[in-house]
């Protein structure tokens, strides 16, 4: 009977393997056939059990304990097996979504694998399932660590937004399938229950990763009263501490400790944090399956203020963390801040914004020609961009304005400041040595919705109460009274800075503008609300999302979905290269010159503009530059990448041209020793930018590196 089944039966199920499949999604296919499995191999055990007993080789002692363990051993080893083999053979034939159906189409292949199977497992040696040779073909993945290659990229089956914030941090995802955008619940083990969590991580003494959020802070708390902080890599808020200029791989940031730490790593192993916990709660979410970081695309957001070199740092610290490969760069998308704002404030319906009296009528308008202002009011920095629809939903930049406040610290920031000031040093001390935790949960609720903490007395009680220099209570709510006012003139303050910045907006005759939707943390300020709605209900409708904190998470996720939704922007910069031209006594007078081999002079300082200033450049747009290589041999491009403010620059010594990296191009030597005439292809209607080399006379792409953090 082994005889007959393993050479009747397996030679007529590898031509079916070898047949393959394609075009199908069978979303749930896996885990169904997976219980189809389950109850079959219940189902057929008194048939493989008659099998068994014809083996040879196996006395009636041993017969018994020999099959219970090899079937054990099978099952576990070969379950994924069966799942390919029962997808091969009936992906033509599964048509339909109904559960009813499924054990009828599945259950002869499941017999078949099983049966074989089993014989295959009992033959000593164990025989295999050869599938390197059977032609597997396109298969549901299978949520493992090895469900793609770097050769082949599948489908992404899982959208995942990442946000590292000035102060807070956090993340978004939604299924390819689902409808609904998710997000965890941070720091409910320390009584909060926030949608994002502080911007800390901390790391022993070994520089190892320990914690990040909550409980990097809430664990430091705790080591300050061993004393045993100073061992410890905390770093807080150590976003806003990359440098904006002079950016490089090897820069390195100050821990609480006075001890420093390359940058990269700071950043990769928060990335790494975030990747992790994502995974771990997409998987609670759907039934506990096992998800890769190779089954997602990743969108890392960034402030719109920020350069190509940290978009390229954090790039490269999400590829050290493990978001992506090396190999598959399209797996890991930039989206831009107030992009992603945008995106999601315009498609929410009437119920998604704070306001209570808007009505299904007062729904967003999408219609074309609508014009959207943006106004993300964050801790640190006011970004305000205007938009304006276009045919099919997508949208136009029209204006762009950034500012940062005067001080660049959070508002908690300010507060912790103004405790110290207004309490002597002894109250506050104990505060901070005491109850550091509470006062840290202090700052967290304050920054949740920018309300003044009057539980703060209660908190100064406990002081008190402990004879910490209790000078009554009169004296403890009067200076409470003090820090109330020095919070609501901050305030006033910014907000002063933020009005104005929308009004000179407003006022630009060239924009109509209907919308004005408030994003980021502060923008949950009742009083910021109400003062703008007064100020401007009459220009505009100003609106706040429900969760205005979250506009930009959520945004992302809806954006790396659809990333020509932004159909064109407007350019910061004048961006271009380096060139050498042939030396001309009139337009390069008093520029350097230097000659080559052949005799020729050239001047090499010139500025080759491919985007100006404010040009408003399309998504994918590709400028193009034609140029001709001076030596012949040459087998390396290096081009010089500037960028200014001006609109007419000519070279690249002119005073505001700023060196802002290279992109490196090689090319196959061609012997004839013809010119080598090549052209470069720069894409700059995107968030990043792109570039290829292209040799003119065979059309061969050479490889291109852009690299804008060597030093």
């Amino acid at each position: 009977m082994y005889e007959k089944l393993r050479i009747n039966e397996w030679a007529n199920l590898v031509p079916k393997l070898k047949e393959g499949g394609s075009g199908m999604s069978a979303k749930d296919l896996r885990m169904k056939a997976e219980q189809v499995i389950r109850d079959g191999l219940q189902q057929s055990q008194d048939d493989i059990q008659d099998i068994m007993n014809t083996l040879k080789g196996l006395t009636p002692s041993s017969q018994e304990h020999s099959s219970n363990t090899k079937t054990a051993q099978y099952f576990e080893s070969t379950i994924q097996d069966l799942q390919l083999a029962i997808y091969h053979e009936k992906v033509g034939s599964y048509n339909t979504d109904k559960l009813q159906d499924i054990p009828d189409v599945l259950r002869p292949m499941v017999e078949d694998c099983y049966k074989i199977g089993c014989l295959m497992a009992l033959h000593n040696p164990p025989l295999l399932l050869d599938f390197d040779n059977c032609g597997q073909g396109p298969f549901p993945p299978i949520k493992t660590e090895q469900t793609s290659t770097d050769e082949e990229m599948v489908d992404p089956t899982v959208f995942i937004a990442v946000y590292l914030g000035m102060e807070f941090s956090g993340y978004c995802f939604k299924i390819a399938e689902s409808k609904q955008i998710r997000q965890p619940k941070w720091g409910e083990e320390f009584g909060f229950n926030t949608p994002k969590t502080p911007t800390c991580i901390l790391f022993d003494e070994n520089q190892k990763f320990l914690k990040f959020g909550y409980d990097a802070v809430m664990t430091y708390t705790r080591q300050i009263k061993k004393d045993k902080a100073k061992k410890l890599y905390l770093f807080e808020n150590f976003k806003k501490k990359l440098p904006r200029n002079e950016l490089h791989r090897d820069i390195m940031l100050t821990a609480k400790n006075g001890k420093e730490m390359r940058a990269m790593k700071v950043f990769s192993e928060s990335l790494r944090f975030m990747k992790d916990h994502a995974l771990e709660m997409i998987g609670k979410h759907t039934s506990g399956n096992k998800y890769s970081a190779s089954d997602a695309t990743w969108i890392l957001t960034v402030p719109a203020i920020w350069s190509a070199a940290a978009k390229q740092f954090m790039r490269e610290a999400a590829t050290e963390a493990g978001l992506v490969k090396g190999s598959e760069p399209d797996r890991l998308i930039i989206a831009l801040e107030h992009e992603a704002a945008i995106v999601w404030c315009k498609q929410l319906p009437s119920d998604g914004f704070m306001e209570e009296d808007l009505t299904e009528q007062d729904a967003i308008k999408e219609i074309p020609g609508t014009q959207y202002m943006v106004v993300d009011c964050g801790g640190v920095n006011i970004t305000i961009t205007v938009h304006e629809v276009m045919e099919g939903g997508h949208l136009k930049e029209l204006n762009w304005a950034t500012k940062t406040f005067e001080d660049g610290k959070p508002v908690d920031k300010h507060f912790r400041e103004y405790l110290r000031e207004t309490f002597y040093e002894k109250m506050y001390d104990a505060l901070e040595e005491k109850h550091s935790s509470d006062l840290q949960k202090l700052m967290y609720d304050y920054n949740g919705d920018m309300k003044f903490p009057f539980h703060l007395e209660q908190l100064v009680r406990k002081v008190e109460d402990k004879g910490a220099g209790s000078r009554g209570s009169a004296v403890t709510q009067s200076r409470i009274i003090q820090i109330g006012d020095k919070v609501k003139l901050l305030h006033d303050k910014r907000i002063r800075i933020i009005e104005s910045q929308i009004r000179e907006i407003l006022d630009d005759r060239k924009l109509n503008i209907n919308y004005m939707f408030l994003v980021g943390g502060f923008a949950l300020s009742p009083y910021m609300n109400r003062l703008l709605k007064e100020r401007f209900e009459g220009r505009c409708t100003v609106l706040c999302p429900v969760d205005a904190q979250m506009a930009v998470l959520r945004g992302a996720v809806t954006f790396g979905m659809r990333q020509n939704v932004v159909e064109s922007r407007i350019s910061r910069y004048s961006y271009g290269v380096r060139i050498v031209e042939e030396f001309d006594q009139t337009r390069h007078r008093g520029k350097h010159k230097y000659g080559t081999k052949e005799g020729k002079g050239y001047c090499d300082v010139c500025f080759h503009c491919f985007v100006q200033k404010d040009e408003s450049v399309c998504f994918d747009e590709v400028r193009e530059f034609n140029f001709t290589l001076i030596e012949r041999d040459q087998k390396l491009v290096q081009f010089d990448l500037y960028c200014t403010e001006s609109k007419s620059a000519r070279f690249v010594d002119e005073w505001g041209m700023v060196k802002i990296g290279f992109l490196t191009g090689s090319m196959p030597v061609i012997k004839s020793g013809r010119p080598r005439s090549l052209q470069l292809q720069v894409k700059v209607g995107c968030p990043e930018m792109q570039a290829t080399v292209i040799d003119a006379y065979t059309g061969e792409i050479g490889s291109v590196k852009l690299d804008f953090l060597s030093k």
